[in-house]
């Protein structure tokens, strides 16, 4: 009966030898698949985020691009506005100008006109 009793012992040991060596396989199985699942979401998290990123950025250039659009078209109106100031002032400056102009040929006609009439004077009287 000792012989059958270790034999049972035995046989109980490779059993639980055999059982442990399984167990860790198993648990060792299970480990790695629940380790790559966690390593996919991981992946799958950072595509998401990293696509996220590149599409507010695309947002951040489009806004950027129609700001300075908007910010040059703003320039070019207050240039415009400014040569409309100038070219009005002068003109106004030649109009003045002109005006100037005419008073003094008024006036020097004026001069001649005494001058001749003086010299016609002084003829008579030669």
């Amino acid at each position: 009966m000792p012989n059958e009793m270790l034999m049972a012992l035995i046989a109980g040991g490779a059993a639980l030898v055999v059982g442990a060596i399984i167990g860790i396989f198993v648990g060792i199985s299970i480990g790695i698949a629940r380790r790559k699942r966690i390593a996919e979401a991981a992946i799958g998290s950072a595509e998401e985020k990293a696509l996220k990123i590149v599409e507010e950025g695309k947002k951040q250039a489009e806004t950027l691009k129609k700001e300075s659009l908007i910010e040059a078209k703003e320039e070019i109106l207050r240039q415009r506005n400014e040569s409309e100031r100038e070219i009005k002032e002068r003109r106004n400056e030649v109009t003045r100008m002109e005006r100037r102009i005419t008073q003094k040929e008024e006036t020097l006609d004026k001069k001649s006109e005494a001058l001749e009439h003086k010299n016609e004077l002084l003829d008579k009287k030669l």
